[in-house]
């Protein structure tokens, strides 16, 4: 029994490191229709404001099928002035001074009404033109080692966007020269095609700067300042004295759960409950003498038939042990 809890905690102590305190937004759907002013009112006197996206996540949570027709408000609505954003909004994708790295071809950008989005040329400088015209694209992809993906379909800019984020991560950001000469090698002589740059003129009540989108198609349109999410996540423009539900959030803090693999070698059986709850204590203790803290429990990921270590050839393998923080 004691040579099987060394090996088994030996692996354990080089895998497992303190995990810190998670800030997530909790978000809360309220169907009594109001207007956006009075949505963000009882907001932030009941929560803490109109709900925030920062991200895909977040806009996974978001539990849309209670939604009408009428879609219902959340936290991002039209000001001024025009300003230029990536389409991944994750901060911690940017280091200092990366999201604001530009390469403006000369005279670019102009001043044109509708010019919202950007095109890299095979030269490798920027333009901005209509989202509404059509080009190829460059994606990014965060889980394969060419991460940036050049797309020979005609698209306009948010159909691409919604490619590079259903079949890649997103469209593609450029943070530095080099990456600049990267998606610039992938575009054909006197082609262009579509990064993740675009500008727009909305904000998020909370004064958060996500830049986040997820517009449904011909969005934004002159119709309304204030946003409304519908029932399949897309967003659109409103009037913003409409009468809706709406979302509201609040950042609460969560501890976070960290799944571990372990690897024991014993004659002895470990799937016995007593046998398995030995196991657990001692590992609390030894987690603990690591310098692990604020452990709230430990809890073994089970098989359908109760067992939690499966032989593998001469070894026994576990099953992924929970460890709930």
């Amino acid at each position: 029994m004691e040579h099987t809890l060394l090996t088994l905690l030996l692996l354990l102590g080089f895998s497992t490191s303190p995990a810190d305190q998670q800030l997530v937004n909790v978000y809360y759907f309220l169907s009594e229709p109001k207007t956006f002013s009075e949505a963000k009112l009882y907001c932030e006197e009941t929560y803490t404001d109109l709900a925030t996206i920062q991200n895909p996540d977040d806009l996974r949570t978001l539990r849309t099928e209670q939604v009408t027709y009428t879609g219902a408000w959340i936290g991002l609505r039209e000001t001024k002035p025009l300003l230029w954003h990536w389409s991944l909004a994750d901060r911690s994708f940017y280091r200092d001074t990366e999201t604001e790295y530009r390469n403006w071809a000369a005279l670019e950008p102009d001043s044109d009404l509708n010019q919202d989005c950007v095109i890299m040329t095979y030269s490798g400088e920027f333009a901005n033109t209509n989202c509404l015209d059509i080009f190829h694209f460059i994606c990014y992809d965060a889980d394969i080692d060419q991460q940036y993906v050049y797309i020979s379909l005609l698209y306009t800019w948010r159909e691409a966007q919604s490619h590079c984020r259903q079949f890649h991560t997103d469209l593609a950001s450029v943070r530095n020269p080099d990456e600049n000469l990267q998606v610039q090698r992938l575009i054909p002589k006197l082609g262009f095609a579509y990064i993740g740059l675009f500008q727009d003129s909305f904000t998020w009540t909370d004064s958060s700067e996500s830049a986040f989108r997820n517009w449904d198609v011909f969005q934004p349109d002159l119709l309304g300042e204030c946003v409304a999410i519908q029932e399949d996540k897309y967003w659109k423009t409103e009037l913003c004295w409409k009468l809706k539900p709406f979302f509201c959030y609040r950042s609460e803090v969560v501890r976070k759960r960290q799944i571990l693999r372990l690897e024991v070698k014993s004659a002895l059986n470990v799937n016995d409950p007593h046998m398995k709850t030995a196991i657990l204590a001692e590992i609390q203790q030894r987690l603990q003498a690591l310098g692990v803290r604020n452990i709230t429990g430990l809890e073994w990921r089970e098989a359908a038939d109760g067992s939690v270590f499966q032989k593998n050839q001469s070894k026994t393998s576990a099953d992924p042990m929970k460890k709930k923080r």
